[in-house]
């Protein structure tokens, strides 16, 4: 229940902003990956705009009644939970310091965009970004991986190591692919790879909802820094 009460504003938010900032062009103003899965769809008929949104949540909702020990939340914890999200993205954004220092780079935290690009567009697309990321990338991808290395008879620690850095090495070069891709640099290479690690460790540990708003905390916290 947590994470649907973290992850549904955030993703009304978004799919409400791309209806009505994209006008007869929302593609426009869709992150990445969100477009990505949608262009996927389209190649199976698949084109319903809210079909992705849809299916998260339905997925959300299933796997809620799956765990019945977490179906009650107080909502007097979610300021609590959004705060927490807000304390684990500056440690990320510490991790980035680390990961600078170590490469000897001499920029702090990442460019966040290669072009210059609308404040709307850009707050709207990050939204979109730690929704659909977290959901491919953490919730779909490491379960999926995991079963997989143990259909392979990989001992369970280590199907789970190996899940945790496969999602987390493909969660990286993601951003280096297809166009706008970013140019490829170790420096964000590695740290995307790092974070995505450290997205995976918030995942398991405090849930999806948390996953979710801390990757759009740290997206939003690195944009004020710019």
């Amino acid at each position: 229940m947590a994470s649907l009460c973290l992850v549904l504003p955030a993703l009304a938010a978004y799919e409400l902003g791309v209806a009505l900032l994209g006008g007869d062009h929302p593609n426009a103003w869709r992150t990445g990956l969100d477009a990505w899965l949608r262009l996927g769809l389209s190649c199976f008929g698949l084109t319903d705009r809210w079909l992705p949104p849809l299916a998260l949540v339905c997925g959300l909702l299933a796997w809620q009644a799956a765990d019945r020990s977490r179906i009650r939340f107080p909502l007097r914890d979610l300021p609590v939970m959004i705060l927490e999200s807000a304390l684990l993205a500056l440690v990320l954004v510490g991790l980035s310091r680390l990961v600078d220092t170590l490469l000897l780079h001499d920029t702090f935290a990442l460019p966040l965009q290669t072009t210059p690009i609308a404040q709307p567009a850009l707050f709207l697309g990050f939204l979109g970004a730690g929704i659909y990321e977290e959901a491919i990338f953490r919730l779909l991808l490491i379960p999926a991986l995991i079963a997989v290395a143990r259909a392979l008879l990989v001992p369970p620690l280590l199907a789970d190591v190996l899940a945790v850095t496969g999602s987390s090495l493909l969660f990286s070069l993601a951003h280096h692919l297809g166009t706008p891709g970013e140019p490829f640099t170790w420096y964000a290479f590695l740290f995307r790879w790092s974070a995505g690690i450290y997205f995976a460790g918030v995942f398991a540990v405090r849930g999806f909802g948390l996953a979710v708003a801390t990757h759009i905390a740290y997206d939003w916290l690195v944009a004020g820094m710019h």
